[in-house]
């Protein structure tokens, strides 16, 4: 085998590698938000009865145009409700630049897939960048995490909150 080869064969299993975690990240999410959508349609009733049998007042009705205004330009439709920052926002300024990194990234992987004519090679480069940026981040975050959880008990509670289960109610066992 020569040097080439090896190397190829190395990034042919890498990017299976990826792939399979992206399609794996990308199934597991689409299974997620069913389920979301399914329990949230069991749990509402339906429309004319609960405590606004007359539907929402003007203010919360504005609020809830406003935000699904909002959630569009962002393009946030249809991913549930908002549940406010991350970790209680302990860390969103230091991962910033980290989540900015990862857009970018994923902004590229987009660009190879959809340029024509396609070319394999871009397409490689892009997601060996995107799964690099992921596990950087991923590494910064749990790093930060341990650091903060030895500061008190309250750091940690707003900590687990950013690992409470989705569709979870706050304040939930």
């Amino acid at each position: 085998m020569t040097p080439l080869s090896k190397k190829l064969i190395i990034a042919l299993v890498v990017s299976v590698a990826v792939n399979l975690l992206l399609g794996g990240v990308l199934v597991g999410a689409a299974i997620q938000r069913h389920r979301m959508r399914a329990e949230r349609a069991m749990m509402m009733p339906p429309r004319g009865f609960g405590p606004h049998e007359a539907g929402p007042r003007n203010e919360e009705r504005s609020e809830r145009a406003e935000r699904k205004q909002r959630d569009r330009r962002e393009g946030r439709e249809g991913r549930g409700p908002r549940r406010g920052p991350m970790f209680g926002g302990l860390l969103s300024d230091e991962l910033r630049p980290r989540r900015e990194a990862m857009a970018k990234a994923r902004g590229d992987v987009h660009e190879a897939l959809v340029h024509e004519p396609f070319d394999p090679a871009a397409l490689e480069r892009s997601l060996t960048t995107f799964g690099t940026e992921t596990v950087t981040t991923q590494d910064l975050l749990h790093k930060r995490i341990v650091e903060l959880s030895k500061k008190d008990a309250e750091t940690r509670a707003k900590l687990a909150r950013g690992f409470e289960p989705r569709g979870a109610p706050r304040g939930a066992p």
